[in-house]
């Protein structure tokens, strides 16, 4: 079955599309006019905190993208954090619009297998996991519109962050009042959109107060698709001194439903692109939501040279979904997760060193019901699931003249546990432990101030998630001890360029894994994910990022992937797939943005290129490729004492047809979830 419009080639780039020869062109012409402009204009440092050992994103031997949400966040719909990643090169995401099971993000091929949530990728906000120990990851719980900044190292980290940490997306928020304010936002758009929110901010002697609280509601684009959303947060800040500093931060999430509208056949996408599948319809998929969570983290720094830091938290989530199928059909879940982390810096002149550990619980008290028609029905899952981790790293940064070495190593010890307490069918308990050790090291060389080379070897792990696990195809409860932790081993080489004016970044990689973790579907089990071990995979790519500022009221910024992601070695009854592309991931993708800002006014113009790609391993399903262009503006006055900033945005403005969401080897071709044409938002933010 093929499902495209246009056919890529890979020998001749005059049979590009069109935005892919622009950035080439313009990335070339880059790199040539580097060494004359640079030398012009003073160096402008940008530091990356998520690497542990803090350093300019210029001298680290990694792969990274600092985001400065703070210029634009006023025009934004604040509606998916997809709105949020687009340039980062090396990124893909899907399902912004399946409210109920959260936007699919991968970075270089990690991820990409998530039925639901978020996986094999290292969730912080404001330095605290939000990524659970055994993998997952959310953020339906993350009030968009608090973000100050993002920080994604892009490859394999366990080194840094141990379990499923094939990359790492590092949120900061609002942390800072230098005067008391008082902010109010209106927002409304189609398919019954509306969000509102407030957010007040004071100081009282040495302590900052932040605290928010936000309704979100909207119908959806398709039928059966419409979600709600309560958010409440506090973000409090105290100064002991100078060199010392206490957070605490505070999280309350109520989302009474988020529908699910499943996916269609190619036949039913064709006849109406926004009809619910009648399966999902007749089952009324949805799922309801509660968290609470609270952490806190403390710095201090001591003699001007060393530092010790800790963080602490803990989260309850209560979780009710029901899916389109009978047995089993209805999940309630309730989840605890609480864990602690210290680390201590030393710093000589030439060398710092950072040794620390993270130490985390969760534990899952999963019951399965029958799906009676979207009634609750008999149980047919009752069982306790733990996991545990505990790692040790140890990092290490050598500056030698031009040369910065940075070493580090991490062993990860991981206990899972699973107690089974539906006896009808037996006793399923057992226990599983997927210990690891990972290494990593990499090595720059400062050109000049300016410019610099950087070559890495870095390995991740990831283990399957207590829900991969539970999803044993027998039926008979417990945990499926087939399945084993996948690993990774990453080589990428670099060169960067940062100046106050503009900067560019490329990088090319190499990645091996073994035992990938892929999801799949049972003709016996329609409708329900399971997961397997692939053998191998091999996977080649090339990330190029460039911003510059045009000038002073005018900013481009362009992000192009290349990803050439394949199996080595993967054979199942149903067929062998070796060769074949992952699916699920695009082999090109291309973002070029245009900001404008003066006089109150701002202005984004942005367009996204998303390539071709597979819905199954078995590449027997070619999903086209698309190109779609968003526009926001907004003004920013101020009316006596008020601040007013009016805005508006038009999603899809070419009105383009496409899938917001691919499920990867979906049983009965249902690969296909449509996403919304030119669609319009707009509201008004007020400031006292």
């Amino acid at each position: 079955m093929k499902y495209k419009t246009f056919k890529l080639s890979n020998t001749n780039t005059n049979n590009f599309p069109m935005p892919i020869r622009v950035l080439f062109l313009l990335c070339c012409t880059t790199i040539y006019s580097q060494i004359d402009s640079i030398q012009t204009v003073s160096i402008d440092s940008v530091i990356i905190t998520t690497t542990r050992l803090q350093e300019s994103q210029l001298t680290l031997p990694l792969s990274t993208t600092k985001l400065n949400i703070s210029e634009t966040q006023a025009i934004r719909q604040q509606l998916s954090f997809q709105e949020y990643l687009n340039e980062v090169p090396g990124l893909f995401s899907l399902n912004a619009n399946n409210y109920s099971q959260d936007l699919r993000i991968s970075l270089r091929g990690f991820g990409s297998r998530s039925a639901f949530g978020i996986r094999g990728i290292k969730l912080l906000v404001d330095g605290i996991p939000e990524t659970t120990p055994d993998g997952q990851g959310q953020l339906d719980n993350l009030n968009l519109a608090f973000i100050k900044d993002i920080e994604v190292i892009r490859g394999p980290s366990a080194t840094l962050y141990g379990n499923a940490s094939g990359g790492i997306i590092s949120i900061s928020t609002m942390n800072t009042v230098t005067e008391p304010f008082l902010e109010a936002d209106i927002s409304v758009g189609n398919y019954g959109f509306q969000k509102y929110q407030l957010l007040h901010g004071f100081n009282k002697k040495n302590t900052s107060f932040i605290l928010q609280g936000n309704y979100t509601n909207t119908d959806g684009y398709r039928d059966q698709s419409g979600f709600e959303n309560y958010n409440v947060d506090a973000k409090i800040t105290h100064r002991f001194s100078e060199n010392s500093k206490l957070n605490l931060l505070i999280n309350y999430t109520n989302s009474p439903y988020a529908e699910d509208a499943g996916g269609l056949t190619l036949e039913e996408l064709t006849g109406n692109r926004r009809q619910a599948r009648q399966r999902n319809v007749d089952f009324r998929t949805e799922e309801a939501i509660k968290q609470f969570k609270i952490g806190s983290s403390y710095e201090l720094k001591i003699k001007q040279k060393n530092n010790f830091s800790t963080y602490g938290f803990f989260a309850t989530r209560d979780f009710y979904g029901k899916l389109p199928f009978e047995f089993g059909g209805v999940i309630d879940l309730q989840r605890n997760y609480f864990g602690n982390g210290s680390s201590f810096e030393f710093s000589t002149k030439k060398n710092r060193l950072q040794v620390g550990y993270d130490w985390a619980i969760q534990n899952d008290n999963r019951k399965r019901f029958k799906n009676l028609s979207g009634e609750q029905g008999d149980m047919t899952l009752d069982q306790l699931e733990q996991f545990s981790n505990l790692g040790i790293y140890f990092i290490d940064h050598w500056t030698l003249d031009k040369f910065l070495i940075r070493g580090g190593v991490r062993y990860d010890i991981n206990k899972l546990e699973a107690a089974d307490e539906f006896l009808g069918n037996g006793d399923a308990s057992g226990e599983i432990k997927l210990n690891a050790f990972n290494p990593s090291v990499g090595l720059t060389y400062r050109l000049n101030s300016k410019q610099s080379l950087f070559t890495g070897f870095s390995t991740s792990f990831e283990t399957p998630t207590l829900s991969e696990l539970s999803a044993d195809p027998l039926g008979t409860g417990g945990f499926n001890d087939e399945l084993k932790a996948q690993k990774a081993r990453n080589i990428e080489i670099g060169f960067k360029s940062k100046n106050e004016h503009q900067s560019f970044e490329a990088v090319v990689f190499y990645i091996k894994t073994n035992d990938d973790l892929v999801p799949y579907e049972l003709e016996d089990f329609p409708d329900r994910t399971f997961y397997r071990n692939a053998g191998s995979t091999k996977r080649k790519g090339l990330e190029l990022s460039y911003l510059r500022d045009l000038s002073d009221k005018l900013r481009l910024s362009t992000a192009y992937t290349y990803s050439d992601f394949k199996y080595d070695s993967y054979e199942i009854p149903s067929g062998n797939f070796q060769d074949k592309e992952l699916p699920g991931i695009p082999k090109h993708k291309a973002n070029a943005s245009l900001l404008f800002q003066e006089n109150g006014f701002t202005i984004k113009l942005e367009g996204n290129y998303i390539g071709d790609l597979y819905a199954n391993d078995a590449n027997s399903t070619e999903v086209n490729g698309y190109a779609i262009v968003n526009l926001s503006f907004g003004y920013k006055t101020q009316l006596g004492k008020i601040g007013l900033s009016p805005f508006m945005g038009i999603n899809n403005l070419t009105n383009t047809k496409y899938n917001d969401n691919i499920r990867i080897n979906a049983f009965g071709a249902r690969y296909y979830e449509a996403a919304p044409g030119i669609n319009i938002f707009g509201g008004l933010r007020m400031q006292l």
